[in-house]
């Protein structure tokens, strides 16, 4: 019962694996509001994950997505920036776009990694 209910609860929270499916983290803690607002749960777990996949590969990449419930809804996030400080740890900036039936919105974000996790997340 336990796990049926965990299982319940992940998918309305809209969690997403984490690297290498290790850890699940909520698409909050990797979206902004502007974005999360537009997108139903399985598209914020697709823009979650091409989040993840971007900062993995580091300044200059970008990783696209597109819904297979709504025909008009695609998106996209790039690493644009990359800061290494004292006292913020590894910083990266991405930008996400969606685009929902031709209307573009772009959100900016900070995600950095401080010890003694790996993982980034938006700050």
């Amino acid at each position: 019962m336990g796990g049926m209910l965990g299982g319940m609860a992940r998918g309305m929270l809209g969690r997403v694996g984490g690297v290498a499916g290790n850890v699940v983290m909520p698409a909050a803690s990797m979206l902004g509001d502007a974005i999360m607002n537009l997108l139903d749960c399985d598209e914020q777990q697709k823009a979650a994950t091409a989040t993840e996949e971007a900062v993995r590969g580091g300044v200059g990449t970008t990783t696209t997505w597109r819904s297979e419930t709504r025909p008009g809804v695609t998106g996209s996030s790039t690493v644009t920036a990359a800061t290494n400080t004292a006292a913020d740890g590894e910083c990266v900036t991405v930008t996400d776009v969606v685009i929902v039936d031709g209307q573009e919105t772009r959100a900016p974000k900070r995600m950095c990694r401080r010890p003694p996790t790996n993982r980034f997340v938006r700050v």
